[in-house]
C-alpha cells in the first residue's frame, strides 16, 4: 500500500481549492470496464453519446503516436483498433480537460501540451520492452492538473513559473512550498486519487518532481518509477526540441532517467529523431 497523506497536508494542500466530482461518464465507464467481460458496444454508446468528447476522442486516435495504419472515422473503430483499456485512458483525459476549464482560452495552450507530451509519453512507452503504452498515455494528461488550479487560486503563481522555468538546481514543487505553501504534484495526487485513476498513476504523479525518488525508490509499485521516468524524457523531447524551450527539470533528472529506461546515448538520439520527425 502507498503511504497516505497526512491529513493536515491535504487540508493544507487543498485550501481554498475545491476538486471537480468525478464526472458520471466515468463512474459508468469503470463500472463498465469492471465487469469480468466489458461490452464494448456499451462502451462506444457512453462515448458516442457525448459529440464533443467522441469529436476529441477521433482527433487524438488520429495523431500519428498512435501509429494507427489507417485514419478512424468512427468511435466504434477507434475502440476496436485501440482496445477497452486505452480508450477508458484516452476518455478520462478528454474528460478531465472538458471538466476542468478546457475550454477556457486562457488554458488551451496547456492543454494541447498536456495532450502533446501524453502522446509523446504514449509512444515513448511503446518502444520499450513491456513499456506501460496506456498508463503513460494517461499520467501525460493528469500529471500537471495542479498547475491550472494554482493559477486559478494565485495571482502570482505565473510568476512562480517563470521562476522554476530558470532554476535548475531545485525541482519546481520546492519552489511552489516555499512560494505558496503547496505544490502541484501533490494537488495533482490529490485529483487522480479522488478520479479513482489507478494507484501506480496516482503514486507517480504525486513524485514526478521528485529527482531523489530514482535513488530512494521508495514507491509501491516499481511502474510509478517507470511512469516518471518516460514522462520526464516526453516532457524534455517537447519542451526543447519541439517547442524550443529549455527544460530545467531535465537537468536534474536526465541521467537517472536513461538510465532507468535503459536507452543508450544512441537510442536517445533516435528516440529523440523519431518524435520530432512525428510532430512536425
Amino acid at each position: 500500500m502507498a503511504k497516505e497523506l497526512a491529513p493536515e497536508l491535504i487540508q493544507k494542500t487543498l485550501q481554498g481549492i475545491n476538486i471537480p466530482a468525478r464526472p458520471q461518464i466515468l463512474v459508468r465507464l469503470d463500472s463498465e470496464m469492471a465487469k469480468d467481460d466489458p461490452d464494448p458496444r456499451i462502451v462506444v454508446r457512453l462515448i458516442s453519446s457525448d459529440v464533443v468528447l467522441s469529436a476529441a476522442m477521433l482527433k487524438t486516435v488520429n495523431s500519428p503516436f498512435f501509429g494507427l495504419s489507417r485514419r478512424i472515422s468512427s468511435v466504434a473503430q477507434a475502440v476496436s483498433m485501440l482496445g477497452l483499456r486505452m480508450t477508458a485512458r484516452i476518455v478520462s483525459g478528454l474528460v478531465l480537460r472538458m471538466t476542468m476549464g478546457g475550454r477556457q482560452s486562457s488554458f488551451e495552450r496547456f492543454w494541447d501540451t498536456a495532450e502533446k507530451v501524453a502522446c509523446i509519453s504514449g509512444y515513448v512507452a511503446s518502444t520499450l520492452p513491456r513499456g506501460p503504452r496506456d498508463e503513460a498515455y494517461c499520467f501525460g494528461l493528469f500529471r500537471d492538473i495542479g498547475i491550472p488550479m494554482l493559477l486559478q487560486k494565485f495571482p502570482d503563481y505565473r510568476q512562480t513559473l517563470a521562476l522554476a522555468d530558470n532554476t535548475v538546481d531545485r525541482p519546481m514543487t520546492v519552489i511552489e512550498e516555499e512560494r505558496h505553501a503547496t505544490d502541484h504534484a501533490t494537488l495533482g495526487y490529490l485529483v487522480a486519487r479522488s478520479w479513482l485513476l489507478p494507484e501506480v498513476i496516482c503514486e507517480g504523479i504525486r513524485h514526478h518532481h521528485d529527482p531523489s525518488i530514482f535513488d530512494t525508490r521508495d514507491l509501491p509499485n516499481p511502474m510509478a518509477l517507470t511512469l516518471i521516468a518516460i514522462n520526464a524524457l516526453a516532457e524534455h523531447l517537447d519542451d526543447e526540441y519541439v517547442r524550443m524551450r529549455a527544460n530545467a527539470g531535465w537537468q536534474l533528472m536526465a541521467d537517472r532517467v536513461l538510465v532507468h529506461l535503459g536507452l543508450s546515448e544512441d537510442d536517445y538520439c533516435d528516440l529523440r529523431e523519431e518524435v520530432t520527425t512525428l510532430v512536425r
